[in-house]
């Protein structure tokens, strides 16, 4: 079973990933790049595209060849994926829908199944979606993980060599796959498409990188929606234990006002305590005799916390929270508990835990970018369960980013400046990571902008909620292409899902 069962590391980063559901999202249809068996082309002669079918869906599919070293265009060229839905409806307008990825490393081609869905509200707009240079079919740069589920400096002769061996392994210079240069790749293909004017939808780092097209490219952006965002500003991953704490001690008055939930758990808060204060005195221990594996598990507190932090980030799994803490708080044996638990996450189709394989681009982002500074003396929130666990994680980066090449600082984006493009964004008050704080002076940045603070969200996008409400405002917001006097009445009475009662309810129908 081990720690990766049942606790696990976030990406270090902020993230939009679908952790309840253990596969990977295949791109149905064409491969991109290559023909489809359709003749029809869009574009301009500096980009074409081919009629191709994504997820059932008829589309137009190419793959941009742009340089690695934006600074001098000289030297070898890498591949970026496009795929582009036209409007369905004849009365078409110019500017599209341009969906930013999160990460850093996520792919917007692979989550095109689980994105276009989003936007059920557009007829009238093409939706773009382009990938991030370094993500991606054969333009992704992946090695073997060298993290864990605790980080752990124990062994830097060893961490040393399999950073060393990717780094070496990968062909390519990392010191070229920024954020700016990433922007850069998006302004060039969107030219290439002939726009000159688009919408920016971005969600997770994708608020990064929209913030820093916007920066760099402001003619080109008509609106710009940010979801579960934080501003350039602010240093996201130096606030994750407070970001983590309140949305827990959120989580947990929202079970003490809901009344099936606090009937169930009437001493959650107590129930959270006592299994705290236990994991501070030592380890969850599973006996070889009921671990899955056969052999003796142990859980330590930082192991619990991450996977407690990815938990609270998705919609689904947070409202397994209560539950799990109360199983795991009032249990006379913990060790059995844990066995439930993690059975229970199984059956839900719950992955926590490292991957085999990791997104390399993360490293020069977030080793060289503002926005992801990560120093142990800047970590906010002691008190924080997962403090301790984010001041190893930020002692680990800090090693790791000394064996990682780091750009030129004309590869990195400069300061921000006030922009008068209209900005709409939407953070959920249950977010461990991006929270309606972490906004907070959005207006003097951006006087034309709305910032909602989204009753019940976590840090991933709550589908009830997307389609009742926060959805079709965002289609508004776009059509209209301003803030001014949108309805924005039915945020107030958002709420989360519906608590899981039982271990159980977790993965109903399983």
């Amino acid at each position: 079973m081990g720690e990766g069962a049942i606790a696990g590391t976030r990406r270090n980063g902020r993230i939009w990933r679908r952790v309840t559901l253990a596969w990977v999202v295949l791109v149905a249809g064409c491969l991109v790049g290559t023909s489809c068996g359709g003749n029809v082309a869009v574009g301009t002669k500096a980009l074409r595209l081919k009629a191709c079918t994504i997820d059932g869906l008829a589309a137009y599919c190419g793959t941009a060849m742009v340089p690695e070293d934006r600074l001098t265009g000289t030297g070898p060229r890498i591949p970026v994926r496009v795929v582009v839905f036209p409007a369905s409806s004849p009365r078409r307008v110019a500017d599209p829908i341009v969906w930013v990825a999160g990460g850093p490393g996520d792919s917007s081609v692979d989550w095109i199944p689980l994105v276009k869905p989003l936007f059920f509200f557009n007829t009238h707009r093409a939706l773009i979606f382009i990938d991030q240079r370094g993500t991606g079919g054969a333009g992704g740069l992946t090695c073997p993980s060298f993290s864990s589920t605790v980080p752990d400096l124990s062994h830097k002769a060893a961490l040393r060599a399999s950073v060393d061996k990717c780094v070496a392994r990968l062909k390519a210079n990392l010191a070229f796959y920024t954020t700016a240069m990433a922007a850069d790749d998006l302004n060039e293909v969107l030219g290439d498409l002939g726009y000159t004017r688009v919408n920016l939808v971005g969600i997770s780092y994708g608020t990064t990188l929209a913030q820093v097209f916007l920066l760099r490219h402001p003619s080109m952006v008509r609106t710009m929606t940010l979801l579960s965002g934080t501003l350039l500003s602010v240093p996201v991953l130096e606030r994750f234990p407070k970001s983590g704490q309140d949305a827990l001690d959120t989580v947990i008055a929202e079970c003490a006002h809901n009344v099936a939930c606090h009937r169930a758990f009437p001493n959650l808060s107590s129930d959270w305590s006592a299994l705290w204060n236990s994991l501070l005195k030592g380890p969850i221990v599973v006996r070889a005799s009921i671990s899955p594996n056969h052999q003796t598990e142990m859980f330590s507190a930082d192991s619990v916390a991450a996977g407690l932090h990815q938990l609270l980030a998705e919609p689904d799994t947070e409202a397994a929270v209560p539950i799990i803490i109360h199983t795991l708080g009032t249990a006379r044996n913990r060790g059995a508990a844990m066995v439930a638990v993690a059975k229970a996450l199984a059956k839900a189709r719950v992955v926590l835990g490292p991957g085999s394989t990791q997104e390399m681009i993360k490293y020069p982002i977030e080793c060289s970018e503002g926005w992801a500074r990560n120093q142990a003396s800047g970590l906010v929130g002691r008190a924080s369960f997962e403090y301790h666990l984010d001041l190893l994680t930020a002692q680990w980066w800090h090693y790791v980013c000394t064996l990682i090449p780091r750009p030129a600082p004309a590869a990195l984006y400069g300061a921000q400046r006030p922009s008068p493009v209209p900005v709409l964004a939407l953070n959920g008050l249950a977010d461990p990571q991006d929270p309606p704080a972490n906004m907070a002076g959005a207006r003097e940045l951006w006087p034309n902008s709305l910032e909602l603070a989204v009753p019940g969200q976590a840090h991933d996008i709550n589908w009830q909620t997307w389609q009742s409400c926060t959805g079709p405002l965002v289609g508004e917001f776009i059509a209209r292409g301003t803030v001014s006097n949108l309805d924005t009445s039915c945020v107030a009475t958002a709420h989360g899902q519906p608590f899981a009662l039982t271990l159980k309810a977790i993965a109903p129908g399983n």
